[in-house]
């Protein structure tokens, strides 16, 4: 009788899940990044056991891990549901953002630095024509980014 080779892809994917699991409270403290990050670790979690399952039931006398398998893999459905209620909860508590301009609508006036360390308003970018024509502009785009909180 041979004995059976162990299937490495199902504790590798169950791995994967159990540190996808642990890094999601680590990647909200520090970006903010709510989902996505511990999304990829599942969806690669998910291929090891998938391939580990297919491995475990197309070759039964070879590879071990026909409910060892199941097991890892409900638990790992169960570890995306927490993460994915705690994506919920989390997102829910971010505050609203009941002040800001809505599209189309005028921005407040405002005086920015910026990366040159030279101070700029809206206004004075409003009133600045553009380099290629002797014209202002009729408009500024505006782009938030809200780096690290």
């Amino acid at each position: 009788m041979n004995k059976k080779v162990w299937n490495w892809r199902l504790w590798v994917g169950f791995a994967l899940s159990l540190i996808a699991l642990i890094m999601y409270p680590l990647f909200v403290l520090e970006t903010r990044q709510v989902f996505w990050r511990s999304l990829a670790i599942f969806a690669a979690a998910g291929v090891f056991l998938a391939t580990g399952l297919m491995r475990a039931f197309a070759e039964p006398d070879r590879y071990r891990g026909r409910v060892a398998g199941w097991v890892l893999t409900g638990l790992t459905i169960v570890m995306v549901g927490l993460v994915a209620s705690a994506h919920y909860v989390v997102s829910k508590h971010f505050p609203a953002a009941r002040n800001a301009p809505k599209v189309g609508q005028q921005a407040p006036q405002f005086t920015l630095v910026n990366t040159a360390g030279k101070t700029v308003s809206l206004a004075d970018m409003l009133a600045a024509p553009i380099a290629s024509s002797a014209v202002p502009p009729k408009g500024v785009l505006l782009v938030f980014y809200r780096g690290y909180w």
